[in-house]
């Protein structure tokens, strides 16, 4: 249990993917997402990561490497990750179709499948089973929950600020992206 909630905080907080890892960071620039908004595409990004995880440690083990195939690993995992992608987004578009419009902005997708396709690779390296895996991608996924989370909230506080005028947009994004990673770092003694 105590090896599960470190292995958690880490993920979340000081191996975040967007923060220590950049994956999937393209999604923390949308200046107009909503916190409410956030929230949802944090959980459905860590449920592909999870499934996309899971998917790819099945493949390698029963298919890539009994066939000798490894060469053939990114592109394997890129569409395994499209394809939990796209079972997610059938199934958020016939419960939550205003989720599912926000989740199929190419940046958001596009992000979303970096980080399902890192964490795969990053699974394969590690050697993980198919629990370790599947948890990885979870938490991984929360940790983008987090991140997302966060600079929603702080897009939300700058657009309601002054801001000096050669401040405006990237910039401040970039500087309150890059306090937010020196914070998690805060974290290193812990997990």
């Amino acid at each position: 249990m105590t090896r599960t909630l470190l292995f958690l905080v880490s993920c979340v907080f000081t191996q975040n993917f967007v923060f220590a890892r950049l994956l999937g960071s393209s999604a923390l620039f949308d200046e107009d997402r909503r916190v409410g908004t956030a929230v949802g595409l944090g959980l459905v990004t860590a449920v592909i990561m999870a499934l996309a995880s899971a998917g790819c440690w099945a493949l390698e083990k029963y298919a890539l490497v009994p066939m000798k195939a490894e060469y053939l690993r990114v592109l394997a995992y890129v569409v395994v990750s499209l394809i939990a992608a796209l079972l997610v987004g059938l199934c958020l578009k016939a419960a939550f179709p205003k989720l599912n419009d926000a989740m199929n902005e190419a940046g958001m997708m596009i992000a979303v499948n970096c980080a399902a396709l890192g964490v795969a690779l990053m699974n394969t390296d590690a050697g993980c089973g198919i629990a370790d895996a599947a948890l990885h991608g979870l938490f991984g996924g929360l940790g983008f929950l987090v991140a997302i989370t966060l600079m929603a909230g702080v897009q939300e506080r700058i657009r309601y600020s002054r801001i000096p005028e050669p401040m405006k947009g990237l910039p401040i994004t970039l500087v309150s992206a890059s306090l937010m990673a020196l914070a998690f770092m805060g974290f290193m003694g812990i997990a």
